[in-house]
């Protein structure tokens, strides 16, 4: 494949910790000096699963606005946002292999294949790179530093399913619209909706999963189908996909069931919106990916740092407006393969439930 020459966006930035902080050159400077001109600046880089959807351009957002924060406290940053435009793995590895051989100092990737992108995120990180996950993680954490995740599956999972026993009842018979076959995110919370619905909702049965690949087209067909097969035993669809979730609701609509099933699920205030509005969908659970992009840059600049070692036991980290969070060397979650002890996290923070009430309070 043949990948346009990039150029990185040129900023500079300054994580917010209490110790100095060391320049890749070996140089130290204090917090709030300007740098020289003899910095070397840090290049950072971000590949979302793909480009083409609000979800990832809100974390690219937050990411801008770490660096923008940054620069006020004066290291110098090269950051590039770039990555498929649609959802396509093997694109995203040469993309990433690409980037690998341009030696950035940082590069932050949401997986999209948690297996198949751990080839090039070890060569990554072989080489000296700092490689930062976030959104999706790649299967082997020795491939990486540090998972910057929006929240443990379990959490996320648990939180679909009471919101179905909320709206359709703890015996609710639902359906799942999902991206693809062995998505580790999308069977990851699948697999934690389960193990909800076995400690807490024994009655509540998952009767379908039906696939979008990713893309709006197949996502409401998907989600058509599933309601024409189960048309009149459909308590409720729930759909882990900010680019499903809307087609579903629009599938919903068209079929005349609004207010009969339930749709959740997670997505973008701006994409879910309209529908949110209209009633078609009352709980959007989600976290705020302006945060999540926003996270990952504290993150990779403190790995760089020295603030964030490879291997801390636990740290806090410093998230500017965040304030701080914990780095933990190892967190229980539940996943695609089963109960797993998840090594080297950051987690950004609870679910959170957007409703008719809150969603013009957020714009992205």
């Amino acid at each position: 494949m043949n990948i346009p020459r990039m150029r990185y966006e040129r900023a500079a930035a300054l994580v917010l910790v209490g110790a100095p902080i060391m320049a890749i050159a070996g140089s130290s400077q204090t917090q709030n000096a300007r740098p020289s001109q003899a910095q070397k600046a840090l290049k950072i880089v971000m590949v979302p699963k793909f480009t083409g959807t609000a979800y990832f351009a809100a974390t690219e957002k937050g990411a801008k606005e770490a660096v923008a924060e940054l620069k006020e406290k004066g290291v110098a940053i090269d950051f590039l946002y770039t990555g498929p435009s649609v959802a396509n793995t093997d694109e995203e590895v040469s993309i990433i292999d690409d980037l690998v051989a341009q030696k950035p100092d940082a590069i932050i990737i949401a997986a999209s294949d948690a297996d198949k992108l751990v080839p090039v995120a070890k060569k990554a990180k072989d080489s000296g790179i700092k490689v930062i996950t976030y959104d999706g993680d790649v299967a082997d954490p020795t491939a990486r530093q540090w998972f910057v995740n929006q929240g443990t599956f379990t959490e996320a999972g648990a939180a679909l399913v009471d919101v179905v026993a909320e709206q359709a009842g703890a015996g609710a018979r639902f359906a799942v619209v999902s991206t693809s076959p062995g998505a580790f995110s999308q069977d990851s919370w699948i697999a934690a909706m389960k193990a909800q619905m076995q400690a807490k909702y024994p009655k509540m049965q998952l009767v379908d999963i039906g696939y979008g690949q990713n893309k709006p087209t197949d996502s409401f067909n998907a989600a058509q189908d599933l309601i024409n097969k189960f048309r009149d035993q459909l308590d409720a669809i729930v759909v882990p996909s900010v680019v499903a979730l809307p087609k579903a609701a629009e599938a919903v609509e068209q079929a005349g069931l609004t207010g009969k099933i339930v749709v959740t699920g997670m997505s973008t205030p701006n994409q879910i919106r309209e529908f949110v509005k209209r009633g078609t969908v009352k709980t959007v659970v989600l976290w705020n990916p302006v945060d999540l992009g926003y996270l990952a840059v504290y993150a990779a600049q403190a790995s760089l740092a020295g603030t964030l070692g490879d291997n801390a036991t636990q740290v806090k980290v410093p998230a500017g407006r965040l304030g701080t969070r914990d780095a933990v060397v190892s967190l229980n979650d539940i996943t695609a393969k089963g109960p797993l002890t998840l090594k080297n996290v950051i987690v950004l923070g609870d679910p959170f439930r957007f409703t008719k009430d809150n969603i013009d309070q957020f714009n992205f």
